[in-house]
């Protein structure tokens, strides 16, 4: 098999035929990969689908397992936002990796990262015990035939609790996100006439819109490809949407099918979801809004106290959304048929097997990986 670092070249050579790829970003994004396995796995979704069939080929050729997934799945790729009658909704919150891979691949995947995190002490919990919350939410959900997971009202429809979501405070919020070095004030004429046009179908007819440039986007597999941010109002009052420029999944990279385009529409209109109103796709970009209360779950972020408890409702409320998502392409008996088949030919512990085979050639390509210099 390939090294990282050439599959990384021929990934990165594909992908500037999809969009255009900032060099600062991208010279950033190989940097947080030398940080540690988990960074790594979070941005290296390429090296995924060309390992997946040769680590876990017993899960991987089991071809009536395949649905539209999530893809690039991880324990932080899970957040809040408000739908559209302002109630509290908790689940998945990127898509970008969205592609036909059988369900045990997201699985295995999500285990594999709460594995890694767990070694470099993000997570208290034992990554066995994960594995099996994961599956017993994921078993759950199946059992109810999904449902969105609702962080206000009765909740206790769930077999488990999650808290409340707070809010990040807005001047704080606001603070970062329109910092003028990191997201510099730039002219409108400056913007693809398309991401104008989205722009202005997402704010009131006539609105007077600031335009951003985002030179530190967050995340890591789309580290490196452009994002713009347009402001209205200022204070409490302010709004904002983003713009990302989309590619196909890595995955028609490795299975070279040059026509196929972004899946993630297709995925949120089957899934088992309630919406984000303000999430969109338009052919290449992908439009969202950013507010204090569309929070991401990141692990440092969690609170010391009760940790262990938050953990084990994480896990178990991880695994129900997966099947949520799931659910959009199988029905809750063929799914839970093909999971029963999976477990009496390998074992009730495959999950943790799988992640554990796949944390460990991550940890391999990781330490393959080049640490940047300190001159």
């Amino acid at each position: 098999m390939r090294g990282i670092v050439n599959s990384t070249e021929d990934f990165e050579a594909w992908e500037r035929k999809q969009t255009d790829l900032s060099d600062k970003l991208l010279a950033k994004k190989h940097g947080k990969m030398a940080d540690g396995a988990f960074p790594f796995l979070r941005a290296t979704f390429y090296r995924w689908v060309e390992q997946w069939p040769d680590v876990c080929p017993h899960l991987a050729k089991r071809v009536d397992d395949v649905l539209l997934a999530v893809g690039d799945l991880h324990v932080e790729n899970f957040g809040t936002w408000l739908d559209s009658r302002e109630r509290l909704v908790w689940g998945m919150n990127d898509f970008d990796e969205a592609c036909e891979l059988p369900f045990t691949s997201d699985l295995v995947r999500l285990a594999t990262s709460a594995a890694l995190a767990a070694e470099e002490n993000h997570l208290v919990t034992d990554p066995t015990e994960i594995a099996a919350l994961l599956l017993k939410g994921y078993r759950a959900c199946l059992k109810a035939g999904g449902a969105p997971i609702l962080l206000e009202g009765d909740t206790m429809g769930f077999p488990f609790a999650l808290p409340p979501g707070l809010p990040e405070n807005p001047e704080e919020f606001w603070t970062k996100k329109l910092d003028d070095k990191d997201s510099p004030v730039i002219k409108k004429d400056e913007l693809d006439a398309e991401i104008v046009e989205m722009f202005r179908a997402a704010f009131p007819p006539g609105a007077k819109l600031e335009y951003r440039k985002q030179k530190k986007p967050g995340g890591l597999g789309s580290l490196g490809r452009r994002r713009f941010t347009a402001v209205l109002g200022d204070g409490k009052a302010r709004t904002a949407r983003e713009v990302k420029a989309l590619v196909p999944s890595a995955l028609y990279w490795i299975q070279d099918r040059p026509a196929m385009r972004s899946q993630i529409a297709s995925l949120l209109q089957r899934a088992i979801r309630d919406p984000d109103p303000y999430f969109q796709i338009h052919d290449c970009w992908m439009l969202r809004q950013l507010a204090p209360d569309a929070v991401k779950i990141e692990l440092g972020a969690l609170p010391d106290e009760n940790r262990d408890k938050l953990e084990l409702a994480l896990f178990h409320a991880m695994g129900w959304e997966t099947a949520n998502i799931h659910l959009g392409s199988r029905s809750p008996k063929g799914i839970a048929t093909s999971l029963d088949a999976l477990t009496a030919g390998e074992g009730a512990d495959w999950l943790a097997k799988a992640a554990t085979d796949m944390a460990e050639i991550t940890k391999r390509d990781q330490g393959e990986w080049p640490k940047p210099s300190n001159d």
